[in-house]
């Protein structure tokens, strides 16, 4: 157990560590590569379209394109990466306030059922209680079991 762990946080440390200049977890680093390569795409069909006065005009303007699409890239594939941190975070929340509930649920539910059955052993009871009064006013002999040994009984022959 305590290896599978000490495996599962390597694991973890390693998908953490970054890649290259670009400082991009190993995680997301084809989702980087994905969104910067669409970005300077466009951004270089763009710049082609808008005409070129010189080479080194092209070149600036490219350059200038890499590090922005680069950037942005970058806080867009970071940006998903925490917002599913959170979202994470919120399910466990969720789940955490769920099982909560469940458990006020059950114990209200348990503490209902005992108080009915609480109602009904006393039910029994005075029901018993009356039908030996009511045997001793008339002089009749009384030898009903009381419920709780007929409880037993009826337990004992399940």
């Amino acid at each position: 157990m305590t290896a599978l762990a000490h495996g599962e946080r390597q694991q973890r440390v390693s998908d953490e560590q970054r890649e290259s200049i670009w400082s991009v977890s190993k995680g997301v680093k084809h989702v980087y590569f994905a969104l910067f390569i669409l970005q300077f795409s466009a951004g270089t069909i763009w710049t082609m379209l808008q005409g070129a006065e010189s080479v080194s005009a092209v070149w600036h303007d490219l350059s200038s394109l890499a590090i922005t699409a680069a950037a942005l890239s970058m806080v867009a594939t970071e940006t998903g990466r925490y917002l599913m941190v959170l979202a994470a975070a919120f399910e466990e929340w969720r789940e955490k306030r769920r099982q909560e509930q469940i458990a006020r649920a059950v114990a209200s539910a348990t503490a209902e059922v005992a108080a009915e059955t609480l109602r009904e052993n006393d039910a029994e009871w005075e029901a018993w209680l009356q039908r030996r009064m009511q045997a001793e006013r008339r002089g009749e002999p009384f030898a009903e079991p009381p419920p709780s040994a007929r409880r037993r009984a009826a337990a004992a022959t399940e």
